[in-house]
């Protein structure tokens, strides 16, 4: 078997895929992971074959910035309360929101 992708990595290998795939487009859409009582939230604003680890935000489930990217103009993604709907009310352990044709 492969070796496990820390959330981290997962949530940019998944935006560069689905970039290629055309799933979603430059900066619209999002990824989020939850585990182990963190949320992975890519930024905002970023062109989702560009992010980097990095870039992303590390947050509790009470929404709360746990780690923030080091480059200060980035926010969280736009979807945020989108994400964090599904992680309280569907228990969901990833959302991915996209802007897809």
């Amino acid at each position: 078997m492969g070796q496990e992708l820390s959330p981290r990595a997962l949530v940019v290998e998944l935006c560069k895929q689905f970039y290629a795939q055309g799933w979603v487009s430059g900066t619209g859409g999002g990824i989020s992971i939850r585990q182990d009582g963190k949320v992975y939230l890519a930024p905002s604003g970023v062109q989702k074959e560009r992010i980097a680890e990095a870039d992303l935000y590390e947050l509790d489930i009470d929404e709360n910035v746990l780690c923030k990217p080091a480059n200060s103009s980035l926010t969280p993604s736009a979807c945020q309360p989108l994400f964090f709907n599904a992680f309280r009310l569907r228990d969901a352990g990833a959302v991915i929101h996209s802007h897809a044709l």
